[in-house]
């Protein structure tokens, strides 16, 4: 059964992404990938499209690379390059266009071909790839059947930049196996000139002893060749000629051959050293930089025109998204059911529990009843509390009168005489329980307070206060005085008993 992708977008599980490099030739595959230990090369032969199809499979079912992500680099005989006028599209209309612009350079048809291209540093023309659309799309369907993803498809000699300076004009010269020679300079990494060197056997330096006339005569012609593509470059590249030139050619003493052109010619001349001795063919050089070479420059035949689009609106996405929709329906219902029961069982509750406390007050306002006296109760309580308020001033006002009262004024007149005194005489006396005025004549102004003064002396005398005292002369000039007594808001106590009659 096929797994869903939209599914396996949004469930797959994150892992982390190997990177594999798969190097693919008429008569072989290679694939490198780094692993935790080293770097893994596996290399088997490949003679038809089929056989390489099957091998491509084999190799990443063999080291296990299901969900990887691969690097395709197509060699010689899988694809065609040329040069045409360049068009004025933009670079992302490339992989639509080229197709059906190199119509009349190919012998298939546009619908049959992927292509890509970009602009020759020499020439104001453009440098295109083409190669057949079911060959790159039964690599990407073995790759993408193991899990894996596609994420570049490139040729063979671009890739070779990547074994280059970034920041110099460099010349390649190489061979894979018994194949012919080939030239190919890079300007910053970009492809600028290719040429194919034919005539020239493997390996250029003889081992024995015997040829060594053969093989000089052989490096001469070699070196006639090179210094004739060096002086066209330098004539096409005149600000940054070809400073150096690259030696990497399968079954030669790289060194020894850098060596010996290096004599002959006026550039440097160095030998690709591979970054680990397991990758020393060209074959798995060219795998190994593939895993180096930037996605956004050079070409890439795996456009996102034969990218598999997740499609939508397909009628099992259509039914496992209603049956999805269900399902959350479904458990939202529930849930909103659980939640309304809930809320209904605490709604009962406090109804009880508010039926409850009604009662309780009903209960309380049945008491309070009870304990509301009548009107008429209401009426002859207040006259009571009237009656009994009278009466309690009555007692108020007796109680401000002093035992004087009943026994009289004897003893207070008594002791006033015994005060009296040569300077003072008293004309008027008026006495009402604890107040007493005092009103007379005086020889002299101070003789008043010298007489007030002697009342200390007497106990009736002694308690009276007096809160004011006037003085002053009359038509004959003799001093009169006056001290008049504290008063009190007490009512006199006739006037309080005058109340009692009336309420008896």
């Amino acid at each position: 059964m096929k797994s869903n992708p939209l599914l396996n977008r949004y469930f797959q599980k994150k892992r982390r992404i190997k990177t594999a490099s798969l190097a693919i030739f008429t008569d072989s595959v290679t694939l490198v990938y780094e692993s935790d230990t080293g770097w893994v090369c596996d290399q088997q032969a490949a003679m038809t499209q089929e056989e390489r199809v099957a091998t491509v499979a084999g190799l990443i079912t063999r080291h296990q690379l299901d969900g990887a992500q691969f690097r395709l680099v197509l060699g010689h005989g899988l694809y065609q390059s040329m040069l045409i006028e360049k068009p004025d599209l933009p670079r992302d209309e490339y992989p639509t266009a080229l197709p059906f612009l190199v119509k009349d350079l190919v012998n298939e048809s546009p619908a049959s071909l992927v292509a890509d291209g970009f602009p020759a540093p020499l020439k104001e023309r453009l440098q295109v790839f083409v190669t057949g659309r079911d060959q790159v799309m039964q690599f990407v369907r073995v790759c993408t059947d193991a899990g894996g993803t596609v994420a570049l498809i490139t040729a063979e000699e671009v890739v070779w930049g990547q074994l280059t300076s970034p920041t110099l004009n460099q010349l390649v010269m190489h061979r894979r196996h018994q194949g012919n020679l080939q030239l190919t300079a890079f300007q910053s990494q970009e492809m600028c000139f290719q040429r194919l060197l034919r005539g020239f056997p493997v390996p250029l330096l003889s081992p024995s002893e015997g040829d060594d006339m053969a093989t000089a005569l052989q490096l001469d012609s070699l070196a006639l060749e090179l210094q004739r593509s060096l002086d066209f470059l330098s004539a096409q590249l005149r600000d940054t000629p070809i400073t150096q030139l690259l030696i990497a050619c399968d079954d030669e003493d790289d060194d020894a051959l850098a060596a010996a052109l290096r004599q002959r010619l006026s550039v440097a001349v160095h030998a690709v050293t591979p970054v680990d001795p397991i990758l020393a063919g060209n074959a798995a050089r060219i795998a190994q930089a593939a895993l180096t070479a930037p996605l956004d420059r050079g070409i890439n035949f795996y456009s996102d025109a034969l990218k598999p689009q997740i499609r939508l609106m397909t009628l099992q996405n259509v039914v496992l998204s209603w049956l999805l929709g269900v399902v959350v329906i479904g458990s939202l219902a529930g849930w909103l059911g659980w939640q309304n029961y809930h809320q209904a069982q605490l709604l009962a509750a406090e109804k009880t529990r508010l039926q409850a406390k009604q009662d309780e007050l009903d209960r309380a306002k049945v008491a309070l009843a009870k304990h509301i006296p009548s009107q008429l109760k209401v009426e002859v309580a207040g006259e009571l509390e009237q009656h009994l308020a009278a009466r309690q001033a009555t007692l108020a006002a007796i109680e401000m009168h002093d035992d004087s009262l009943k026994v009289g004024y004897a003893g207070m007149l008594q002791q006033l005489s015994q005060a009296a005194s040569r300077d003072i005489s008293v004309q008027r006396i008026r006495v009402s329980g604890q107040q007493m005025d005092l009103e007379g004549i005086a020889r002299t102004p101070d003789a008043v307070p010298n007489w007030l003064q002697a009342f200390q002396a007497h106990p009736a005398l002694a308690e009276r206060r007096f809160e004011q005292m006037t003085l002053g002369r009359d038509e004959r000039n003799v001093v009169t005085f006056a001290l008049h007594a504290e008063r009190q808001a007490a009512e006199p106590l006739g006037q309080a008993l005058s109340k009692m009659g009336d309420m008896q």
